[in-house]
């Protein structure tokens, strides 16, 4: 009998997993700044920003545009579905080398 109701919550559990759904780079929209109001969000990460890691290094994109999508990304591999504060800016050198690159960092939230 244990081992029944053992199997039933693996089951039960698994079933609860698999009937999430999971967020990809398109479902994460781009919000601008007058978009959202206090309390219609909840805040997910602060993106490329909240780590000791980018005292050394953060990632760098070929385009503001290519840099946008990996944040989109990486919000909707944290379960965000939305951006806001964004922003891209020139890398004059300090984090590439030899080639124009953007830094790109933004808030990665869940709307409600």
């Amino acid at each position: 009998m244990e081992k029944h109701n053992v199997s039933v919550l693996f089951v039960a559990a698994a079933a609860a997993v698999a009937g999430c759904a999971t967020l990809k780079a398109e479902d994460v929209r781009v919000y601008e700044p007058t978009q959202l109001r206090e309390g219609q969000y909840e805040t997910v990460a602060r993106l490329w920003v909240e780590t000791w890691r980018t005292l050394a290094w953060v990632p760098t994109h070929a385009s503001p545009g290519d840099g946008v999508a990996a944040l989109q990304d990486k919000a909707a591999s944290v379960g965000a579905n939305g951006l806001i504060n964004v922003a891209c800016y020139s890398d004059p050198g300090l984090f590439s080398v030899g080639s124009a690159s953007f830094l790109c960092y933004a808030k990665a939230v869940k709307v409600r």
